[in-house]
């Protein structure tokens, strides 16, 4: 895997462990649920709470299906890192660059980023949303760009979806330069 890659994988790596232990596990995708739920002042019991929850659990799920090789319910950052490794970009592939159980979770976090609820976000939701995910505010506002392809300063989740298409998953969740990978978790 090249350089580019490698540090990719452990940035996305290092923001999915929670907890700071090294490894992944369901507890590291709960407790990201939890933490932005909290932020938004919304609790695990709300609708938006509990579809949060379940996506994310669902994609540790997947995750664990696919990367967890000796299947202790933890997965190593060597691990990891031969997964992203082994993924084509999603340029080669032909295909979007999120699996549905990663989009699933994408669209829970969109729901619950909408603050009013009216199925949009602007601008400013969006970069605090990916401000919640540690992306630099520059690189949020480029993404932000990239998936507001009307200008109009507000984006549905059918033109996130439709961004993701047309430039890869990594560019609207880190920004635009990032080495395009498949199936990141968001």
């Amino acid at each position: 895997m090249g350089t580019e890659r490698l540090a990719a994988a452990d940035k996305i790596f290092d923001r999915l462990d929670t907890d700071g232990d090294g490894v992944l596990a369901a507890d590291d995708y709960r407790a990201s649920a939890d933490k932005m739920l909290q932020s938004y002042g919304m609790g695990p019991s709300s609708p938006k709470g509990r579809a949060l929850i379940e996506a994310n659990l669902a994609v540790w799920q997947r995750q664990a299906e696919l990367v967890d090789r000796d299947h202790d319910g933890r997965i190593t950052r060597e691990e990891y890192r031969e997964w992203v490794g082994s993924l084509p970009p999603a340029s080669s592939s032909g295909r979007p660059s999120g699996s549905p159980e990663v989009m699933a979770a994408l669209h829970a976090q969109f729901n619950v980023a909408d603050r009013d609820g009216d199925g949009l976000m602007d601008r400013r939701e969006f970069v605090a949303w990916r401000g919640f995910k540690l992306v630099p505010e520059e690189a949020a506002e480029a993404a932000f760009a990239l998936v507001d392809a009307d200008r109009d300063g507000a984006i549905s989740w059918d033109d996130f979806n439709g961004a993701e298409q047309r430039h890869g998953l990594a560019a609207l969740l880190y920004g635009p330069g990032w080495p395009s990978l498949s199936d990141l978790p968001g």
